[in-house]
């Protein structure tokens, strides 16, 4: 959570209008992109990421991550495959239409709204024959915020089940085996995780932006990832 505040802190002072620079409105934000990036959790991975704009509201996301997780000096490759169909929406298109009698409320679209659903798929395996996988529904919703010339932002919450691999443990009152307790198990949580997380994206052109994120959740390491998306 404090990665989240201070590149939210930061993004706020370096957020500069820059008006029909790349000669777009303020809230034309890019729902068809490719991206490529680079994280870093309890171990390095690598993400790829493409987005597709679809009539109205409605855009595809498609995602593909891969990484390691280190249970008891062993390593296992985690990868983990996402797909969800989006829908966003101004934030004035949305309190313009409720109106109160005679009153009715004229607000900018300075920001959108959006929620993806969908499923995430994670496949965990290890040279010692260790291979599970399942999946998990997904959903994604936040705000879109700042100006596509320059500058933009985005607030989000992620929510998801999320597996790991963890030691056994010998219960109480048992006794174990040496060989029992260096045995690993794959444990779906059974409390749905959410992420909260913050993104600063810098169009430096109208076909391309510099990305960087931040994350934290209940139940994995905070993650910090930066990339470049191609936008079309």
């Amino acid at each position: 959570m404090k990665n989240i505040r201070f590149f939210a802190l930061l993004f706020s002072f370096i957020v500069v209008a820059e008006e029909g620079r790349l000669e777009r409105e303020p809230n034309s934000y890019r729902y068809s992109s490719l991206g490529l990036y680079a994280f870093k959790a309890e171990d390095s991975g690598l993400e790829g990421k493409v987005s597709l704009s679809l009539p109205g509201p409605l855009y595809l996301v498609a995602e593909a991550k891969a990484d390691g997780v280190d249970v008891d000096n062993e390593e296992y490759d985690k990868f983990t495959k996402a797909i969800r169909i989006g829908a966003h929406v101004g934030i004035g298109d949305v309190l313009n239409s409720v109106s109160v009698g005679n009153v009715s409320l004229q607000i900018e679209n300075f920001m959108d709204v959006f929620l993806e659903v969908g499923i995430k798929a994670t496949d965990i395996d290890s040279q010692l024959d260790f291979s599970e996988s399942d999946t998990q529904a997904n959903v994604i919703t936040g705000i879109r915020f700042g100006d596509s010339n320059g500058w933009e932002g985005k607030i989000f919450i992620d929510f998801s089940k999320e597996t790991e691999v963890v030691q056994q443990v010998c219960p109480v009152n048992l006794v174990c085996t040496a060989f029992e307790t260096s045995q690993v198990t794959y444990v779906l949580d059974d409390e749905t995780d959410q992420k909260f997380g913050f993104t600063a994206t810098y169009n430096a052109s109208k076909r391309g932006a510099l990305v960087i994120e931040t994350s934290t959740s209940k139940v994995s390491d905070g993650v910090i990832k930066i990339g470049y998306q191609f936008n079309f």
